[in-house]
């Protein structure tokens, strides 16, 4: 058996109750193939999130995105913390999420919406995407020359999944680290 099958493996939904396969299949790996997301996926992936629901249909998020090889990725890169660089470089896209600010209190969770309408649409093209939240956003504010409203909020790695085989061994033991759920999160009031 193969790392990449173990993997695997370690990551299959196993779902109390039957849910949407979209969401039960959907994981956060660390270890991406150089294979870009192409121009045309890209566009069906915002799209998705240009659809997601928002308070008053504000639409309060903004994204940038910027392909590996080029001035803005390394820029966008160089604003992660050591963690998050030690296997997002392998990722061909890097995703910026930002929440319009001002009046909306909710442009927050509107932008989590949004982010999760794209990672969602993103997987079903075959990408799979994991979200940073560890990086410096005043920077990223700098370098970007970002207008006053827009409050960067989170990086998303995208691409298609690498071939674990080749992995370094840090990113291996990340990856094989179980993917516990919460069981006691709701009740009735």
């Amino acid at each position: 058996m193969t790392i990449a099958n173990d993997i695997t493996k370690i990551h299959l939904p196993q779902p109390k109750y039957k849910i949407l396969k979209e969401i039960s299949k959907r994981w956060s790996p660390r270890y991406f193939s150089d294979k870009p997301v192409s121009a045309d996926h890209l566009n069906i992936i915002f799209e998705a999130a240009r659809w997601a629901p928002s308070g008053h249909n504000d639409q309060p998020w903004y994204f940038y995105y910027a392909k590996k090889g080029t001035n803005s990725y390394d820029k966008l890169f160089s604003t992660l913390v050591d963690y998050n660089k030690s296997w997002a470089k392998t990722a061909p896209t890097l995703i910026l999420a930002c929440a319009i600010t001002g009046d909306n209190p909710y442009a927050i969770y509107d932008l989590g919406a949004a982010v999760l309408s794209l990672i969602l649409q993103a997987q079903s093209l075959g990408y799979h995407a994991r979200q940073m939240a560890l990086f410096d956003q005043e920077k990223v504010k700098q370098i970007f020359k970002l207008e006053k409203n827009l409050q960067p909020y989170t990086i998303i790695a995208m691409g298609k999944i690498g071939d674990h085989d080749k992995a370094p061994k840090e990113i291996i033991e990340f990856e094989i680290s179980p993917r516990p759920r919460k069981k006691d999160f709701f009740k009735e009031l």
